[in-house]
């Protein structure tokens, strides 16, 4: 998906959020956001927001002489996600459709995301929790999706962010529940970029127990074919179904023509809210 121009005052003010956040002097934070906006300024007009994100990031590291400026966020946040994981395994248990119940927790946790820059802290993600149990998507999505599944043999699911992942495993449980004869791949992230998860993150919730853990190659804080890796391609192509999490997967995967490929994402920035006609941390899932 092409990047908008909206997609432009969200990456700058991004930019500037870091700059303040990791450095210490107004001379160091404006000569980084220089460099970011040089960055910005140089991108294609035809590349996605995930892969203008990764060439501002890119310079992030280098500037802080540090791979993974986010590990310990990610670390606090996989933390206390896994704290929170008993009780929420019960609410998908008890309720009266726990694939559908699983489904809205692993979207409510697409709440953990520091890149649009909204305000965050556990107290919100766990509001943002019971208002998304309330919230309803289109049926006949969720209708596709367990149908594909129950056809299926092999499953990849697309992570997106750090602490949101204890959420995709609790999803990707209830799914191995219903579904015990599926082969369920995770996939993360290659290298560091925002508090987007790793394989570190994914064993350090456990993820394991329920899928093999893989990456896709490549530090984009999305999913972008032509940059990944050729073992992650292969699962790709093979898998019966992929279920993508988060927008920055969605920007870069839609339109590629997968007829095998769900989105799931909140959304959080005004140019979704108009293209779906959405409110603001609503639920969107989406079939390609």
């Amino acid at each position: 998906m092409r990047f908008s121009l909206d997609c432009l005052p969200c990456l700058l003010q991004q930019a500037i959020r870091i700059a303040r956040l990791n450095l210490e002097t107004e001379e160091e934070q404006r000569k980084l956001l220089q460099r970011l906006m040089a960055e910005m300024a140089s991108m294609n007009a035809n590349v996605s927001a995930p892969y203008i994100a990764q060439k501002m990031h890119r310079e992030l590291k280098k500037v802080l002489q540090n791979p993974d400026p986010y590990h310990q966020e990610k670390v606090y946040y996989n933390q206390e996600m896994l704290k929170l994981e008993s009780e929420l395994s019960h609410l998908v248990e008890s309720s009266a459709s726990p694939l559908n119940t699983a489904l809205k927790l692993a979207a409510a946790g697409n709440i953990i995301d520091f890149g649009p820059g909204h305000d965050l802290s556990r107290d919100k993600v766990l509001q943002t929790i019971r208002e998304t149990i309330e919230k309803d998507y289109p049926e006949q999505v969720f209708l596709s999706l367990k149908n594909s599944l129950k056809a299926a043999n092999k499953l990849l699911y697309l992570g997106d962010n750090a602490g949101e992942i204890v959420f995709d495993k609790i999803f990707i449980r209830t799914i191995k529940k219903y579904y015990p004869g599926l082969k369920i791949y995770f996939a993360t992230r290659g290298e560091a970029v925002i508090n987007d998860a790793t394989e570190e993150d994914a064993y350090a919730v456990g993820m394991d127990a329920y899928a093999s853990i893989i990456n896709n190659g490549t530090d984009i804080p999305g999913t972008i074919l032509e940059h990944c890796s050729d073992s992650f391609l292969s699962i790709f192509n093979e898998a019966d179904v992929i279920i993508a999490k988060g927008q920055g997967n969605f920007e870069s995967l839609c339109g590629s023509g997968q007829s095998n490929l769900y989105y799931i994402f909140l959304c959080k920035c005004n140019l979704f809210m108009e293209r779906f006609g959405a409110k603001q941390n609503d639920i969107v899932v989406l079939k390609e």
